[in-house]
């Protein structure tokens, strides 16, 4: 069975593998996922497996959004990726009420995320120069169509 949940210290361990293996040019570090589970107590995410029978999950990815629609991170493990878990994750921030947008900051050079946001709808916006220290970042952002109310 398949669960988004919000993150629990117990999980940190297997956030750290997978964001080791996400980002291995500048991953996060213990520190700083304890600083965010406390600014996000709400929007820091997992997806997690659970077997049949079993109490053990496996962690397959996680998301980190600020209610005003900014991904700070969102990452999934190698083994699981092309599977729908960032998708599901990525749309738990665009299901945000009220929200005019959902924005993040993606690697000049990474394609395969450019690809994951343009598939789902993002457009790039602009860019940041040495974002990542020597490595410019493009911003890449979603709009959500407003409903029309019929009178």
């Amino acid at each position: 069975m398949l669960i988004i949940r919000p993150f629990s210290f117990s999980d940190l361990d297997a956030i750290l593998q997978i964001e080791r293996q996400s980002f291995p040019k500048s991953p996060y570090d213990w520190t700083t996922f304890l600083q965010l589970s406390v600014l996000y107590p709400e929007t820091f995410l997992v997806h997690t497996h659970i077997t049949d029978g079993q109490k053990e999950r496996t962690i397959r990815g996680y998301i980190i959004f600020s209610k005003n629609g900014h991904i700070i991170s969102i990452a999934v493990h190698p083994r699981h990726r092309r599977q729908g878990v960032g998708k599901e994750l990525l749309q738990r921030a665009m299901k945000i009420p009220r929200l005019k947008k959902v924005w993040a900051e993606v690697r000049r050079n990474n394609l395969g995320a450019q690809a994951f946001y343009s598939k789902m709808g993002f457009e790039m916006t602009g860019e940041v120069s040495n974002y990542y220290g020597n490595e410019d970042a493009l911003i890449i952002q979603w709009t959500p169509v407003p409903h029309k109310s019929s009178c």
